[in-house]
């Protein structure tokens, strides 16, 4: 087994026991709102991370500081599951909006493929959505401080090189693995729930704009 895929394994195993302990929390607290995900009572501080956001500024634990936050990951050559839960947060903050409800949401899209999504290409990728989301990606030499806000949040991420007929790996050229959660954040910079997606079936899953909404709304009801 390479060491990727040990790191990929562990981080899975870890990522599923904490899920299944926030969810026994969760049905035990029965003062929690049921949502398609778990909420957090007792909300989780997130180790000391730095990253870029796609103005080339520094973004770091006091940028999610006064407001909450709803955080997807993935990268932006994904040909499914990426966009398509962008474009269901397009449809929830206009619906916000739209309400008068809850304006200080922010959207965070965090590129687990810094090679390829550098600052000035999530710049261009993100007013696709909406010019209010902002990409946060990373250099190299950031590589250490970016792991801690992957790793606070549980996500799962693997790149896979490109093997040619000689079975010798492409340079440069590789897969992209990732799981998908939506991570909320509460205005203390603490994770406060994860939202798990809709199942079609039990090999293909999505964000439903009507699900998000419907599980933010009950958390910001319940915690005020």
């Amino acid at each position: 087994m390479t060491q990727s895929k040990l790191y990929f394994g562990i981080l899975a195993l870890v990522t599923l026991a904490s899920f299944f302990v926030f969810k026994f929390i969760q049905q035990v607290d029965h003062t929690l709102p049921l949502i398609n995900g778990v909420i957090i009572p007792n909300s989780k501080p997130l180790n000391e991370f730095l990253v870029l956001d796609h103005h080339n500024r520094r973004f770091n634990n006091k940028n999610l500081l006064g407001k909450w936050h709803l955080l997807t990951y993935g990268y932006t050559n994904c040909p499914d599951i990426c966009p398509t839960t962008l474009s269901a947060l397009v449809r929830l903050t206009k619906r916000l909006k739209s309400e008068q409800k809850y304006k200080d949401l922010g959207i965070l899209f965090y590129s687990i493929d810094h090679q390829r999504d550098t600052v000035e290409h999530l710049k261009k990728y993100l007013p696709f959505f909406d010019d209010a989301f902002i990409g946060l990606t990373y250099k190299d030499d950031m590589k250490v401080s970016s792991l801690e806000l992957e790793k606070g949040l549980g996500m799962i991420s693997i790149l896979t090189p490109v093997v040619g007929d000689n079975k010798i790996a492409i340079y440069g050229s590789y897969r992209v693995s990732h799981g998908f959660m939506l991570y909320l954040i509460n205005p203390l910079g603490h994770l406060q729930a994860v939202l798990k997606p809709s199942k079609v079936n039990d090999s293909e899953s999505y964000f439903d704009e009507e699900q998000i909404y419907r599980d933010y709304v009950s958390i910001r009801n319940h915690f005020g």
